[in-house]
C-alpha cells in the first residue's frame, strides 16, 4: 500500500526554512513514510495542542503528522528541531 505525504502550509514553510542537507535529509525520511508510515521511531503524542497526533523522529528533528487511512495521506502539520 502506497501512502502520500501533503505538508501543510506551516509545514512547508518550516521546511524551506531548513539548510539544504537537513532538507534532503527530511525529503529521504518522507520518502521513506510513503512506504510505511510506521517505520522508524514513530510514536503518539501524548500532550500539548498536538496530542492525537504521530511523531517520526529524524535526527535532532521532529515530524508532527496524522495518518487519513480512506485516502492513503498522510497529513504533515509540522516540523521542528527538538
Amino acid at each position: 500500500m502506497s501512502w502520500i505525504c501533503r505538508l501543510s502550509k506551516e509545514a512547508a514553510k518550516q521546511f524551506r526554512s531548513l539548510p539544504r542537507d537537513r532538507q534532503y535529509q527530511l525529503g529521504q525520511a518522507f520518502q521513506q513514510m510513503e512506504k510505511d508510515p510506521f517505520k522508524g521511531d514513530v510514536r503518539p503524542v501524548k500532550s500539548g495542542k498536538l496530542q492525537g497526533s504521530l511523531r517520526k523522529r529524524v535526527g535532532p528533528y521532529r515530524i508532527i503528522f496524522a495518518l487519513d487511512h480512506s485516502k492513503n495521506l498522510i497529513d504533515i502539520a509540522a516540523i521542528f528541531r527538538k
